[in-house]
Parts: structure tokens; sequence; C-alpha cells
């Protein structure tokens, strides 16, 4: 997560993608290619396009990847095999920041201007050349029209003040900011730096203006809003694109969706030859997630890590030389699975003093037993631990990992005693006033299964120990605002985001109303101190350490500052895990190459698009 160094100078080279020269001559192409009509690879190419270096081997070219899907709302069944950003995510998460479509980037000497130099050649898909416009067209058209984008990114607002774009020339572009920006690498361009909108998820850095103005209202004469939307959605077969594959066929009613190669792509792998290695992909869509893993099994899909069933896993162990496939473990990037959020701003002045002791917290945390919920829900494939960071982050720290994580009864009730409360004669805790305590743990009945077998745990676990616990359950849409509006004594959910937590550091610290370990205090933060509560010393002083994140384009100072943002989260216990790293499962045919084995599954990565799918190839 480091970014690029400050003071003009240029990126890093990509360790996953040697920048190393390729003669012109040897540009090769894929064999479907020839006899359209396009004209030579090497002017279809960018003057130094990016150089790929493949995971295992040199790859052929051809073939179809056969994946599943559910149709649109499953958008990311294609979204994280086309993650092209300007700077990329490094496959080593430990490695900085990447060179993408830009191939360089510098800083300012105050932090304030950020300048990105683009490949000179580069194309969309159908031969426009892509430049700074289709930059600026994203900023002024779509960022900046709350018809289209309620708010800018907070990437893009620093002091209050927006981004300013000076453009210098066709390739290169000048990003100003009202002070330092430590989120613009990262954030802005890493993580939302793609092609708008990306899907659901509506972010981008750029947009084709030459094909989309004439759908923009702001351009065209009777042109809406939602004909602009449909256009620039990644399914409509019109759409330009920057990516390896594009759909090429899909409609409403299709019960199946294809992408081909991009003949404009403009990435190559070391001996010259022009990526994706794979021709095509192919959709089948599916019902449900039942019905994606039948073909899994059945050895109908090439690749697939979306929606394959964990629990499943003996019956893939048991097809899997009848399938032709075979099975790699990754562990997900949830620090935690289920975990417990002690609201310190809950309403109830009594219960507030209590879950802001420090020392309660600590003694609800040992009492429970994590060995036991990571055998029940996991089958032993998890990590017991407390909520930090996963193991891959650049900022996990080994000595944090299992922080008052030993199931130790006795260890608790000790605790509770030194907190003052005692035990009545029914054998449960009471206030120093002899009312009971009665705590409520609250949950979303979409979690069920292993997760809703690990609350249960949790319950029984307190319960044990004399603290009076139900655990109350409710759909989610009556949840959530529970939740987000500081109702719930103790909320639950996973917290995943535990390879880039700076990204949306919502676990960390009271960030914002989803932050449950206090939402008052995050609505506080978010908006400035004008809504909500002003936080406890402690919380303001993890608060702090963001903002100087923030302001912070250096990058080895920000993984200081990051971990020491987790370490504070972790020993104040501002969550409460319980097993981490639950693993997820991927099938691949036999004849399927170029996967990582070893792999942190994030979202936020878009994973598998951080291990650069177009160098995945089908041995035919």
């Amino acid at each position: 997560m480091q970014a690029n160094p400050a003071k003009e100078t240029v990126a890093p080279p990509q360790e996953e993608a040697q920048p190393t020269a390729v003669p012109a001559a040897k540009y090769s192409e894929a064999p479907m290619l020839a006899g359209m009509g396009l004209p030579p690879i090497d002017e279809r190419l960018p003057e130094e396009p990016l150089v790929v270096q493949p995971v295992d081997s040199l790859g052929e070219y051809g073939g179809t990847w056969h994946r599943a899907f559910l149709g649109v709302a499953d958008f990311h069944a294609l979204g994280r095999l086309i993650y092209e950003a300007v700077l990329r995510w490094p496959r080593d998460p430990k490695d900085p920041i990447q060179p993408g479509l830009a191939e360089s980037w510098e800083w300012s000497d105050d932090g304030k201007a950020l300048t990105l130099h683009f490949r000179k050649g580069l194309k969309w898909s159908d031969g426009a050349p892509f430049t700074v416009d289709d930059i600026i067209f994203w900023w002024e058209d779509i960022e900046n029209d709350t018809n289209i984008t309620a708010s800018r990114h907070i990437e893009w607002v620093v002091n209050g003040e927006p981004m300013q774009l000076e453009k210098i020339d066709d390739i290169t572009i000048k990003l100003k900011f009202a002070g330092p920006n430590g989120l613009a690498e990262t954030t802005g361009l890493a993580f939302h730096g793609c092609q708008w909108p990306l899907g659901f998820e509506r972010f981008g850095f750029f947009a084709p203006q030459h094909y989309l103005k004439e759908f923009h209202p702001k351009h065209t004469t009777g042109a809406t809003y939602e004909v602009f939307e449909e256009k620039a959605f990644n399914f409509n077969t019109e759409l330009p694109v920057m990516y390896a594959w594009k759909v090429v066929q899909w409609e409403a009613g299709s019960t199946e969706m294809v992408a081909e190669r991009n003949p404009y792509y403009w990435k190559v792998d070391p001996a010259g030859k022009q990526l994706p290695y794979i021709d095509r992909i192919h959709y089948t869509l599916v019902e449900n997630g039942d019905a994606l893993n039948l073909m899994a099994i059945a050895g109908e899909l090439d690749m697939q890590h979306r929606r394959i069933s964990f629990g499943q896993y003996t019956v893939y162990q048991e097809n899997a030389e009848k399938g032709n496939y075979h099975l790699l473990i990754w562990p997900t990037a949830q620090a935690s699975t289920i975990t417990l959020f002690p609201n310190q701003s809950y309403a109830d002045p009594k219960y507030r003093e209590l879950l802001q002791n420090l020392k309660f917290r600590q003694a609800l945390s040992v009492a429970i037993d994590r060995n036991m919920i990571n055998e029940v829900s996991f089958l032993g494939q998890a990590i017991p631990r407390n909520t930090t960071v996963v193991r891959d982050s650049p900022l996990f720290q080994e000595d944090i990992e299992q922080y008052y994580a030993e199931y130790d009864t006795a260890k608790a009730q000790t605790l509770l005693e030194e907190v003052g409360l005692k035990k009545g004669g029914d054998g449960f805790y009471q206030f120093a006033d002899g009312s009971p305590v009665e705590l409520i743990i609250e949950g979303t009945d979409a979690v069920s299964g292993a997760n809703m077998d690990a609350l249960e745990l949790i319950t029984q676990n307190w319960n044990d120990i004399g603290l009076k616990t139900v655990l109350q359950t409710m759909s989610r849409d009556i949840y959530w605002p529970r939740a987000c509006g500081n109702e719930v004594m103790f909320a639950t959910w996973e917290t995943d985001r535990g390879l880039v937590p700076m990204v949306d550091p919502l676990y960390q610290f009271p960030f914002d109303e989803r932050s449950w370990m206090a939402p008052a205090y995050g609505t506080w933060y978010k908006s400035g101190g004008e809504l909500g509560e002003e936080p406890t010393a402690i919380f303001k002083e993890v608060q702090d350490l963001y903002d100087q994140y923030k302001v912070t384009v250096d990058g080895d100072k920000q993984v200081e500052i990051g971990k020491q943002i987790v370490r504070k989260s972790t020993e104040q216990l501002f969550c409460i895990g319980t097993v981490g790293e639950p693993p997820a499962l991927t099938v691949v045919k036999n004849n399927f190459h170029n996967v990582m084995e070893k792999h942190t599954s994030d979202w936020i990565v878009f994973t598998p698009g951080t291990m650069d799918p177009p160098q995945f190839w089908i041995e035919q």
C-alpha cells in the first residue's frame, strides 16, 4: 500500500511487469486477429507497452475461458477480471504501487500536485486515441455532475476544496490539491482509478469521451441521463474499453455472455506477444450459487474463485480427477470473519461507561473460545486471532495478532471484578447499584451457517462466565439503520478490508457511521464536528493519526503511521475478533496456467485482478 515517494521521483519498476523494451519488430498477435483488417500490431500498441511478467510460464494463444455468473447484479464476475487502473495494486501487497496506464508519476515538493505521465500511443478498443481528455471528461461531466455522482469521492477533495486538473499535453496531466493528498495514489488511482463506472461500484478516473459525449445531456440536446448510464455500463457491447476483454455478446434475457480480446490492448509478455493470451471469456447464466458449484464440480468451469463454496470442499476433492481440475485455497482478507463491535458511543450512560472500560472489553475477549469457533464453524481452517489486519498486509504486526485472544474464563472474571462488577445470587454480574448487566448482541439474518454458529457460541461463552447475554437477529434493512444510527449495543459483522485497510478504515477507528464501535463518534469525524458526538480522547488520537496519513505522500511514512493506527486499534480492542483469514476455494482446470498459488483474496485488490488475468493461458 506504499505510495510513490515525493520530490520528483518517478515510479519504481513493477516487479511482475518489468518495463523491458521489446523491439517493435518482435511484437506478435493472436491468430484470431489475422484477417480482421486491423492496423499492424506495432501501430496498435503504445510506444512503450507495459511488459507483464507471467506468474509461471510464457503462454500460448487461444481458447475460451468458461465461467458462470448470476447476471447483471453479479457484475464482479467480470469486473474482477478487467482491473486496469491508472496505477496498480502490486501482486505482493508489501510492494509499492505499480505503473499501469500511467508509466510514471511524481509529486511536487509540497505534496500538493501529482503529475501523471501516460504511455504514448494508448488506444481504446475501437482504435481511438486515449488521452488525458478522457480524464477531464470524467472529472467535469461525471464526477462533478450531481445527476450522475451525488458527491465527489473523498480522495479528490482536500481541505474542503475539490481537485483541479491541468492538462500539460495529450499524455500528461497534473492533479492539483489544496494540500498534500496521501489518498491519491492508493484509493484514487490504484483502487478507484479504473474506467468509470466499473459496474455498480460507480467509481473510476476516465471514460471514453469520444463515444459517451453524444449521450450526455450537457453536450447533446435531447440526451438523457438514463441512456447515458446504459451506454457507459461495462456490459454495453458498443462501449470502447481499455481492458483486455470487451463484452461482445449480452442483452437482457440472455443466458450467456461473451467477452473477446481487445485488439488494441496495451500490454505484452516478455517475448513481445500482445496480451491477453486467451481469446474470449464465456459466461453461463445460472440461477444461484448452488447451480454454479454444480457446474464447477462437474469440471465445466476453467478457472473460478467467485462464488465457489468452501463448504463443498470434500465434494470438490472427490470429483477433481474426473473433472480434470485442481483446487487452490486462498486465505481471505478478513481480519475476523465474525467481529463484535462494543459500542462506545451507546446512548445509555451506564452501558456507555461500561463499554468504554478497556478491562471490560478485555474480559469479553478472553471469554471467547476461538478454537471452538474455528473447529465448529470453519473446520479448523481459519486462524483464531483478534481483529487486526491480515498477515499479508504491509501493516501486519505479529506481536498483536493474539492480543487478549486466549480463552481464559478465570482471567475474564478477574477483569470483570476489577471493573467493579459483582455477581448476584443468580450467578450473573450486576452493576454496583445492584441492577443486572444485560448484554444484547444484534445481527442480521443474512448471517447464516458458520457465522451464525459462531455468534451462538459467543453468546453461550459470555453467559457461561456470568454475563447475561442475548442474541437478536433481524432483516438487514432493519439492522443496518439501527447499527449506523447508534442504537445497537453490540453490532456484529465481518471485518474485511484487512489487506489494505486505510482505503476504507471503518474497522480501525470511528471513521463514519459504519464504524459500529462508536457510530456517533464516526459521524462526528465524517462531518468535521458538525454532527454526531465528540469522541473520547483515545478515539481522537487515532483519528488525528489518520489525518496525518491523509496528508502524507511518502509511502514509507504512510506505512509507519498505518502501523500505529492498527496497533492502537488492536490494543484498545475497538473491535473484538474471533477467527480470521477464513479459506476461500478456487477451481482451476489442469490445462489452465499462471494462476498464483499463494494469494490473499480481497475485493479491494480485485481478486484475481491483481495477478494480471491477461497472462493466464489455456493449454490447447
